[in-house]
């Protein structure tokens, strides 16, 4: 077993415990810090697969933005009366059967990479000339989506509290 192995097994680790954290845990604050953790494993999967641009741009995109927007939000959104935000659970056997569905195809589809990778070099002036060309408008798309969808999470944390 290699010391990339390792890296990978840890890095898998903290994927694992940020996810299940993000799963059951009520209490917001800590919720967010365990989406955080998840966050930074799949940046250090990244890393240790050889990826460091997308290690740098999950770390900066997703950690340094989306994760510090989610916690504007919850202080915007704060509750009166010195209560911590929680969330009810409403796990349902709905939603394991959609999640082990998801999977399942996510197995079936990527399980031939897994096997026999192929292992791809980019230069990153193709790269950037894919995302600043003629993938411009998706990802441009892609962060209106994301922003809409932040915008109406604040509206129905918003419309919670008032209940």
């Amino acid at each position: 077993m290699s010391a990339n192995d390792l890296a990978l097994g840890a890095a898998m680790a903290a994927m694992v415990a940020g996810a299940a954290g993000t799963v059951f845990v009520a209490d917001v604050p800590r919720l967010v810090i365990s989406l955080g953790v998840f966050l930074l494993g799949v940046a250090a999967a990244f890393l240790v697969m050889g990826s460091p641009l997308l290690a740098v741009s999950q770390v900066f995109v997703y950690v340094g933005g989306v994760l510090v927007l989610v916690l504007f939000a919850l202080m915007l959104s704060r509750r009166g009366g010195g209560e911590r935000p929680r969330v009810e659970s409403r796990h349902d056997i709905g939603a394991a059967v959609i999640a082990l569905g998801v999977f399942l195809l996510l197995t079936v589809v990527l399980w031939p990479s897994a096997i026999d990778p192929e292992p791809v070099v980019v230069a990153p002036e193709a790269i950037g000339a894919a995302l600043l060309g003629e993938s411009l408008v998706a990802f441009e798309l892609v962060g209106v989506l994301l922003l809409a969808a932040l915008l109406a999470v604040l509206v129905i944390v918003k419309g919670g509290a008032d209940r």
